[in-house]
């Protein structure tokens, strides 16, 4: 019998017979521990503390939840969470269990740019995955078990109201920047008061701009800087006026304390950064031809190949070459307006004869195409067909304030004049005081 056993552990496998021989040692403690009493319970249970359970057992699993890189990646063009993750050196084993679990279709929508927050194991096992599509939300993954648990998160957010005043000295964007204003408000009220005034020759020394706007917190830390919630410019003399107001979800304008709109029905410049070369002149000496001819419209001198936008809503009549004006782009915008764009290096791809257009985008880019000394644009306006001096027209405004919102305006308006009038006798009465 002896014999017959001794030859039996010789042929079996080592590393079953290992398992064996732990198990029996494993059942000898386990009942040796019921028959003692609580002390020596104590002693036994300080005395197992010091084994490592993981070596002994084997247990890969409990290894591999030991955090030990966290990768911040950014998705570039052309990646999926595969690639993504390949990237990393995770396992194909290890990526299609993340992907055969529950809602990961959420991870299916990739966007250029959007981060990935992978915590890795020490054997590249994914223990967390956070999925950034913006600074408040995103998705994550976190493994449980066999498969991961997926879900979207949104982040709590905090707006703060910030208030600043800004003298110009220069240009309305220095003075900004040097009062502490973000580029990206500077720009809001670049676009808010763009049908009003001309920043680039509108502008004096002298001329103020006072407003509110949001600072957006997660965590007490700021993000983002949000909406720009009213604001008063005085330029010339002359004040305007502008206060958000929600129309309905996802759509917001700015109007008057009165409650008209203050977007107009066209931009007062078609290029932003340029300067006036040759205005409106109906006994103009033409500097190629050297004789007298109406100049019709008004040139904008600007580097070549500056994007020329429409200055308002319309559809394209004509794109194309035409006599001295060289590549041209007419808009007819109403039965009683439209715009004419002369000098074009090149078209933009939406500017094509019958093409609807909104204000504001690019619809060719500035030459000397035709009869022109240098890179500029000519622009015309025409009213019920007649040329008009773009500077001095009357712009038509856009839609009001409704009615049935009326009311309901008036007191939000009030509100945010009330606010600002007080930062600005809060910051007047510091001045006087210091």
């Amino acid at each position: 019998m002896v014999k017959q056993i001794k030859i039996l552990l010789q042929n079996f496998p080592r590393k079953h017979l290992l398992a064996i021989l732990m198990g029996a040692t494993l059942l000898t403690v386990l009942s040796f521990l019921s028959n003692t009493n609580l002390q020596e319970r104590e002693f036994t249970k300080d005395l197992s503390s010091s084994i490592d359970m993981n070596e002994l057992l084997g247990l890969d699993e409990v290894e591999q939840l030991r955090i030990k890189d966290t990768i911040n990646i950014t998705a570039k063009r052309n990646d999926s969470l595969y690639t993504i993750l390949k990237k990393i050196k995770v396992e194909d084993q290890n990526i299609l269990k993340l992907i055969n679990s529950k809602n990961s279709k959420l991870l299916s929508k990739i966007q250029v740019g959007n981060r990935f927050e992978v915590s890795l194991s020490d054997k590249k096992i994914i223990t967390d995955l956070k999925y950034i599509k913006d600074f408040k939300s995103g998705v994550k993954a976190t493994l449980q078990g066999d498969s991961y648990k997926i879900q979207t998160y949104e982040l709590p957010l905090e707006k703060v109201n910030i208030y600043k005043k800004v003298l110009i000295e220069d240009s309305m964007y220095s003075a900004g920047l040097k009062a502490g204003i973000p580029d990206s408000v500077i720009m809001d009220i670049a676009y808010i008061y763009g049908w009003d005034i001309d920043f680039i020759h509108d502008i004096r020394p002298g001329d103020t701009y006072s407003l509110i706007y949001e600072e957006v917190l997660v965590d007490g830390q700021k993000e983002v800087d949000g909406n720009v919630l009213i604001a008063e410019f005085f330029n010339q003399g002359k004040l305007y006026t502008a206060i958000r107001y929600d129309l309905e979800p996802g759509r917001s304008e700015y109007f008057s304390p009165e409650g008209n709109n203050v977007k107009k029905a066209f931009l007062r410049s078609p290029v932003k950064f340029s300067y006036i070369s040759s205005k409106y002149n109906l006994k103009r000496k033409h500097p190629i031809l050297h004789t007298i001819r109406s100049h019709n419209g008004v040139d904008y001198a600007a580097n070549r190949g500056s994007p020329v936008r429409t200055t308002g809503d319309g559809t394209v009549s004509f794109a194309g070459v035409k006599n001295g004006c060289g590549n041209e782009i007419e808009i007819k915008h109403s039965e009683d307006y439209s715009t004419r764009y002369c000098h074009l290096e090149d078209f933009n791809s939406r500017a094509k004869a019958g093409r609807k257009v909104k204000q504001g985008q690019t619809i060719g880019y500035v030459g000397s195409s035709g009869l022109a000394t240098g890179a500029h644009l000519h622009y015309e306006f025409h009213v019920n067909g007649k040329h008009t001096d773009p500077l001095k027209v009357k712009f038509p405004d856009a839609l009001p304030i409704d009615k049935n919102n009326k009311k309901d305006y008036t007191k939000h308006a009030n509100k945010l004049i009330v606010s600002l009038k007080n930062y600005q006798g809060l910051t007047e009465s510091l001045v006087l005081n210091d």
